[in-house]
């Protein structure tokens, strides 16, 4: 090699390196009005945070906590999406209804013992979104009684999920509260039940 090159420096990673991930940022300035794709968690743009659907209950929280979001895409044994599982799923009383049904531990019950499947979830059409307010979200939000929305793209064998919206990010861009049953709207909240769950773990 020639002198035009030069060596980078390195350096050792500290005890606390972690990993870093896309942050979904909030707009400013957004009304009722505004276009509701600003809202939208693009897929196409930053990975959706998966897991596989083996997982237990725990490490589900955990993952969530530690990535900041209240909903993972599942990954089945076969490599294909298999289902959602929500913070609110995590956090109300699915776990134990399970653990106590089974004989287990709740902390060993599997998400997909209590996800919701592929065939029961129901998302809004990315090509609806492109010409929706964030107050047709609302809208669709409060009829639907959940906490997050599906975005899909294609029809049949070629549909897949592009964006997922959440009910916390309107309330930190317009402070609107859409509440669900047992919503979760603080990381607080998820590192509350992961404390108050350890003695199960």
């Amino acid at each position: 090699m020639t002198n035009k090159y030069r060596k980078i420096p390195v350096t050792t990673l500290s005890e606390h390196c972690g990993l870093s991930s896309p942050n979904f940022k909030i707009e400013e300035g957004l009304t009722l009005d505004s276009a509701a794709v600003r809202l939208m968690v693009d897929f196409t743009q930053t990975s959706a945070t998966t897991a596989n659907d083996s997982i237990n209950v725990n490490d589900a929280l955990e993952l969530m906590r530690v990535n900041k979001i209240r909903a993972l895409m599942l990954i089945g044994h076969n490599g294909e999406f298999a289902g959602v599982i929500t913070a609110m799923d995590l956090m109300g009383r699915k776990p134990m209804q399970f653990a106590n049904e089974a004989g287990i531990r709740r902390a060993d019950v599997l998400v997909k013992n209590i996800m919701l499947p592929k065939y029961k979830l129901k998302a809004v059409s990315r090509e609806e979104i492109e010409h929706s307010s964030i107050g047709d979200l609302v809208q669709t939000f409060i009829t639907q009684g959940e906490q997050h929305i599906l975005v899909v793209e294609g029809q049949n064998e070629e549909m897949m999920i592009s964006g997922i919206f959440s009910a916390t990010d309107f309330k930190r861009a317009l402070g609107i509260t859409i509440d669900t049953p047992l919503a979760v709207h603080t990381f607080s909240d998820l590192e509350r039940v992961i404390n108050e769950h350890k003695e199960v773990m």
